[in-house]
């Protein structure tokens, strides 16, 4: 975990200095090494098996939350069947590495000619509205895959458990971290082929419950 969070805190320290756009082009080669590198890990790998329990559709492990939103390293699992709604990432990067089982992810990404629309939602939490919007090709993930979503690339998604009987486990490396300002997460359906709804909060998620201190002290040794 320690070479992960190296990594993390050199990309955050240049989107500090360079500005979102940064996290489009920047080589992300070390940081999903590192990534690969911590899932194998003997101390993360008992970590996940002492405290992770499903208690829903979908479940969330945080394995790492840095102060101020800068950044968040979580597990999240995804039972046979179920679907993660659509949602976006605001000015944000996100790696995620499969642990387990097969998935399917979606991709969209906002025409700029409707990015004020997204910045007005968030701001006023008003009526539902249509969006334009470019849909990417599905991408099929089993074990070991890794995708990324960027502030201009991919970074509406969702993702899929097509196993029949298997969890669907994923690792994110999220950085920054919704923060409840400027970077507010948004639901979308599709409302045609290039098309989305952008839409309130659908309450899909279970969070798992542990103790932040927790974490930092698993971290930390």
């Amino acid at each position: 975990m320690h070479k992960l969070l190296k990594e993390v805190v050199k990309v955050y320290t240049q989107f500090q200095r360079l500005g979102p756009t940064y996290l489009d082009t920047f080589d992300n080669r070390a940081i999903t090494e590192a990534t690969f590198e911590a899932v194998k890990t003997k101390q993360l790998q008992e970590y996940i098996k002492k405290e992770f329990k499903p208690i829903g559709d979908i479940s969330m492990l945080p394995i790492h939350l840095e102060p101020e939103h800068r950044f968040t390293i979580a597990m999240f699992a995804l039972r046979p069947g179920v679907r993660m709604p659509l949602h976006d990432h605001p000015n944000m990067f996100v790696l995620s590495h499969v642990m387990n089982g097969l998935g399917e992810r979606e991709s969209w990404d906002i025409d700029p000619i409707d990015h004020h629309q997204q910045i007005e939602f968030r701001k006023t939490k008003g009526d539902s509205r249509i969006l334009k919007a470019l849909q990417h090709p599905k991408l099929q993930l089993k074990e070991g895959d890794n995708c990324y979503t960027t502030p201009n690339k991919c970074n509406l998604h969702k993702f899929s458990n097509i196993h029949k009987s298997e969890l669907f486990m994923f690792l994110d490396v999220i950085l920054p971290h919704y923060n409840g300002v400027d970077r507010v997460i948004n639901f979308y359906e599709p409302f045609s082929q290039d098309q989305l709804e952008l839409m309130g909060n659908p309450k899909t998620y279970q969070r798992h419950p542990i103790d932040v201190d927790d974490i930092r002290e698993f971290i930390v040794q």
